[in-house]
């Protein structure tokens, strides 16, 4: 039985800039107020009493001069997902060079000479952002934290845990295949994320995804499953950090999943040719994934993203 995680933080929160968070008196979060302006896909959820919660919360919306869309609400809920996703032990000496620049974030490690690479594949056919399709590449960080011991418990807590605030994935390329998903993504939290043309298919047992811009391939993932497993119920809430002009921001997502999470899937990477995905090609992932994941379906609240000072 699925113990419900804890619901996410969410406040008219300051942020920088032109961005703007206004609270809504008098309504309360629901799936038809969160997702009133979304008329695609169907609502598919895991654990309707988690969403009933979220009447007790205030609903914020969050803008910016020139936005062009129906309004961003949060709690930002998203009642239909499906996933893949693959992590894999990469040597320290690799990835750093793609980490942000900051002494404030540093990479949660395996071993004393290996970080993760976690890539991940959405097809969200119901959600907050309407429906739109992501690949997305991120690694496992540490906030103000002096160096913490290496570990697979520490890594867990970035994969699905998000109780300690001061671990969490940053994001260090992303895709999507709608412009609104893009456009928020960059304006909002300050992802380096671009518009391709995207491709996932879902099976029984197996997962691919893959993306392309103008016809160069950024990346592609398939994982396969064991031939015989059980779908379980999971929790895969986690915290995320980002910068944003030159702020680092810390959001929590709350997130449910049914499918098949562990070490005995099989998984194939590939980075494309891409100018902006060229420096991942580079990368020395281990043959065999430290874990993965085939969800067909996925619920997530995202709270308001918070504004921890500059970077």
């Amino acid at each position: 039985m699925l113990r419900l995680p804890a619901l996410p933080r969410v406040s008219p929160v300051e942020l920088p800039g032109k961005l703007r968070a206004r609270l809504k008196d008098g309504i309360a979060p629901s799936t038809q107020s969160l997702l009133a302006d979304e008329a695609e896909g169907r609502d598919n959820l895991i654990a309707p009493k988690l969403v009933e919660g979220l009447a007790g919360q205030p609903l914020v919306e969050i803008d910016w001069s020139g936005w062009y869309g129906p309004p961003n609400r949060f709690p930002m809920l998203h009642t239909d997902v499906s996933m893949v996703s693959a992590a894999f032990a990469v040597p320290l000496a690799s990835l750093r060079p793609l980490l942000p620049q900051t002494t404030r974030l540093t990479p949660a490690r395996l071993t004393p000479w290996h970080g993760v690479l976690l890539i991940s594949a959405y097809h969200v056919h119901r959600g907050g952002l309407g429906r739109y399709q992501e690949l997305n590449i991120a690694t496992p960080m540490l906030l103000d934290t002096p160096r913490r011991l290496p570990g697979w418990s520490l890594l867990r807590e970035a994969f699905h845990g998000g109780r300690d605030p001061a671990v969490g994935l940053f994001t260090l390329g992303s895709t999507v295949d709608r412009a609104r998903a893009r456009d928020v993504g960059v304006q909002l939290y300050g992802l380096p994320r671009l518009l391709a043309h995207a491709e996932f298919a879902l099976g029984s047992q197996t997962g691919l995804a893959s993306m392309e811009i103008d016809g160069q391939r950024t990346a592609a993932l398939e994982v396969s499953a064991p031939r015989s497993y059980l779908q379980w119920q999971m929790d895969l809430s986690h915290n995320s950090f980002s910068i944003l002009q030159g702020q680092v921001l810390r959001s929590h997502s709350t997130v449910i999943a049914e499918g098949y999470r562990g070490a005995r899937g099989n998984a194939k990477v590939e980075f494309g040719e891409h100018p902006q995905y060229l420096p991942f090609r580079g990368l020395p992932l281990l043959a065999r994934p430290m874990e993965t994941r085939i969800c067909a379906r996925l619920n997530a609240i995202l709270g308001t993203p918070e504004l921890l000072g500059p970077a």
